[in-house]
């Protein structure tokens, strides 16, 4: 059987399998076998996402240009084309293909282990004996950037003139006084109200406890 067929297999999105059947029947005119099985993800979160991507394994008599009409179809779809090698290297190659996993399985894992252990060590906590007071050092920087991060997106919606800082924002009328003495807790910070403009106003709908869901 290996010296009357060639095989052409590779991956594409569950979806198209059908679609990838119908092509090569009518391209080869029904001189062929298209063999699929769905390849499950196991680091996939939920059923629907494993079972995406179907592998497929085309066999067929090959002569004329029946494999370019067959390569031309399966390279048109999403996914990856494959060369088999022979029967008799099959094992060989799967044995290499294996090892190659398995070393890059194990580069994962020593990476994983070292990243962990350099992060106990930065955080200058022992994982073994924490206490209850003891603060994460990479918690309290990840609070500091967060702070960072959200000054900065404000000021850039800012304008500067000279040292100083400015620009505008809606608000309702009826929380005027409360903005206003809110505002004054900071000494350097001042706000009045803007009336000398052409922008068109924003539309606000005030709520209560039943009608805020509905927004």
């Amino acid at each position: 059987m290996d010296s009357n067929f060639s095989k052409i297999a590779g991956v594409i999105d569950s979806v198209d399998v059908e679609r990838l059947k119908r092509l090569i029947f009518r391209a080869t005119k029904g001189k062929s076998f298209v063999f699929t099985q769905d390849f499950f993800d196991q680091g996939a979160r939920d059923q629907v996402a494993r079972a995406t991507k179907t592998v497929y394994l085309i066999m067929f008599w090959d002569g004329g240009a029946i494999r370019e009409k067959i390569q031309r179809i399966c390279d048109s779809f999403t996914g990856n084309r494959y060369e088999l090698p022979e029967m008799s290297q099959m094992n060989v190659e799967i044995a290499k293909i294996s090892q190659s996993i398995e070393d890059a399985t194990n580069v994962f894992q020593q990476t994983q282990s070292s990243l962990r252990d350099q992060l106990i060590i930065f955080n200058k906590l022992d994982v073994n004996d924490q206490q209850e007071d003891e603060i994460s050092t990479i918690y309290i920087y990840k609070m500091f950037l967060a702070k960072e991060k959200a000054l900065y997106s404000t000021l850039n919606m800012m304008k500067m003139q000279n040292t100083t800082f400015f620009g505008y924002f809606w608000a309702p009328a009826d929380l005027e006084t409360s903005l206003m003495q809110k505002m004054g807790q900071f000494p350097t910070v001042r706000m009045v109200r803007y009336e000398n403009h052409n922008i068109a106003r924003p539309t606000y709908v005030k709520t209560n406890e039943f009608t805020f869901a509905f927004q």
